[in-house]
């Protein structure tokens, strides 16, 4: 590796490294407090940073809780192979909701901030806001698909990740219980996702 290259290897380097201590930062504020508690200061000193260099990775709060939420998308679908923890496309969607809402249950401040943040983004953070749409819906597409999905298989996908977030923004705007949105979320599965025939 030339010097030009190791420069900008160890740059590259140290750039996504603030970037994950910055997201380890956040995550940790939000699931102790939510939403309320996730402050630009806040995270700024947890992570050991000046404020302006905050800024410099994420211009607002949406926009760091959004990379967040999307990072835990990965997470998740890291976990294990989603094409292949059951037989069928409605099982295998099943499991990963089943998955879905069982880390919405253990965390359900950092839930709660991630889906206000999701909601009250601008069009500034149009670029998170569609990534973290296209992990989840991209996972959901595996589970369906039981491979890289079809074109159709992408749109059930991403019609099953939009009733995902219009379920969690019920269980946070309007108080609707875990129980009963995750009973709406298997039922809307259920008739969206069906097995090959």
């Amino acid at each position: 590796m030339t010097t030009t290259e190791s420069i900008r290897h160890d740059f590259l380097t140290g750039r996504l490294g603030r970037r994950e201590i910055i997201l380890d930062c956040t995550a940790t504020i939000a699931t102790s407090g939510g939403y309320d508690a996730v402050k630009m200061r806040a995270i700024a000193d947890r992570a050991g940073m000046a404020v302006g260099t905050l800024y410099r990775y994420f211009p607002s709060k949406p926009h760091v809780l959004i990379a967040v939420l999307a990072r835990e998308f990965e997470r998740i679908g890291a976990e294990r192979d989603w094409t292949v923890t059951a037989g069928s496309p409605r099982l295998r969607v099943e499991q990963l909701n089943t998955r879905l809402c069982q880390e919405w249950r253990a965390r359900p401040a950092l839930t709660e901030a991630v889906t206000r943040a999701f909601v009250v983004a601008d069009g500034s953070a149009s670029a998170e806001v569609a990534r973290a749409a296209g992990v989840i819906e991209h996972l959901i597409g595996l589970a369906i698909a039981g491979e890289e999905p079809s074109p159709t298989q992408h749109r059930v996908a991403a019609l099953v990740g939009d009733i995902w977030l219009a379920s969690l923004i019920a269980w946070v705007r309007h108080g609707a219980s875990t129980e009963d949105v995750a009973i709406g979320l298997e039922r809307s599965i259920a008739l969206i996702v069906h097995d090959e025939r």
